[in-house]
């Protein structure tokens, strides 16, 4: 299967790449001994289920491509990724978890409450990655919350504000503030992202608060714009490009190289930033289930993640990807488009198990102002 053509982005920076240069990562391309113990029994299996929320189809094929040629599992060996939000991907993992029948193989999602309570409760297959030592250090200094063997973080993410400088009254706008976007002038513009159906959301919202950011105040401030609320990143982006609403808060940067693919004139109009007050980042812990149908692919699907062509892949078609593999750069097509995130504040989640614990109240103050 062909890979799909590559159109380049011309205005700004497209994506979001967290290159931890520690140094360069040795024998990348090699197999580790887990990988190779891996191959036949996952090629015995012959196919792969995954649950996760970001992949796109063309990534999913891209990485099936990928997977398939680095371990020789053969054309006739199949992956299907399940897309649903995190909420209900969360929702569908604990539903098949407690009633014992799985029907996916690997879970990436950021959801730490998630991953505790599986954890404890024997949900997960111990990992025995050779993969995993390229990541730990730059993970837990992060402060990521990860229990190997039990789960690991897969990747990290955080949201930008996107907007369209060829609709009515946009020309000339430039996002750098949360104040920009709770402008006055945005009036009839704008779009809140729905905390209530998303743990990523609640996750920005809840690491603005830890960081002295007063979100209660930006919400009262973002009310009297007349915002819309919405919740896919997909549909916030195509409302965007429609002129529908050309502001939407939180999106990500890969939607927006996804877009010009398709229309390469949206290069002139789309534009992206960074907020002043900080970029939230976010992790994707990453298991493998415990009853899978395959659960031999779904760990050697959990080494090609962390594999450095399994990164370049996931960077290449979703590019709001941040790795913590030690030593990595992302690949030539995107990385002058990349952020340096030693220029921008970014704000880690201090305790991702407590702050999950905080979603419940916080909700119920965001649905006062919103609905």
């Amino acid at each position: 299967m062909k890979s799909p053509r590559r159109i380049p982005v011309v205005c700004g920076a497209a994506g979001l790449v967290f290159a931890l240069t520690l140094a360069a990562a040795a024998g990348a391309s090699e197999l580790t001994p887990q990988e190779k113990k891996l191959i036949p029994l996952a090629k015995q299996e012959g196919s792969l289920i995954t649950l996760i929320s970001l992949f796109q189809d063309l990534t999913v094929r891209e990485l099936e491509q990928g997977f398939i040629k680095r371990y020789g599992l053969g054309e006739d060996f199949k992956y299907t990724n399940i897309r649903k939000g995190t909420g209900p991907s969360l929702s569908m993992a604990r539903t098949e978890i407690k009633a014992n029948r799985l029907t996916f193989d690997l879970i990436m999602v950021a959801g730490a409450g998630f991953f505790d309570g599986a954890e404890k409760a024997g949900a997960f297959l111990k990992l025995d990655s050779g993969q995993w030592q390229f990541h730990e250090a730059a993970a837990k200094k992060a402060g990521a919350f990860y229990r190997y063997p039990d789960f690991i973080v897969g990747s990290a993410y955080t949201f930008q504000p996107i907007w369209n400088v060829s609709c009515p009254g946009m020309e000339g706008v430039n996002i750098t503030s949360y104040d920009d976007i709770a402008n006055p002038k945005m009036k009839g513009k704008t779009i809140v992202s729905d905390v209530t159906k998303s743990s990523s959301y609640s996750f920005t919202t809840l690491g603005l608060e830890q960081a002295g950011f007063d979100v209660k105040g930006m919400w009262k401030k973002l009310k009297a714009t007349d915002p819309l609320v919405a919740f896919r990143t997909e549909g916030k982006m195509q409302m965007v490009i429609n002129c529908e609403r050309p502001v939407d808060m939180w999106n990500l940067t890969g939607r927006v190289l996804q877009a010009v693919e398709k229309d390469n004139t949206l290069a002139k109009k789309l534009r992206w930033g960074v907020y002043k007050e900080g970029q939230v980042l976010m992790n994707r812990q990453m298991a493998v289930m415990k009853g899978a149908p395959h659960p031999n692919a779904g760990k050697l699907f959990a080494e090609f993640l962390l594999s450095k062509e399994g990164i370049d892949i996931m960077v290449e078609r979703e590019v709001s990807i941040i790795s913590y593999r030690k030593g990595y750069v992302a690949p030539e097509s995107v990385r002058k488009y990349a952020l340096d995130l030693s220029q921008v504040k970014v704000i880690g989640i201090k305790d991702e198990l407590a702050t999950n614990k905080q979603f419940k109240g916080m909700r119920e103050e965001w649905r006062k102002v919103f609905q």
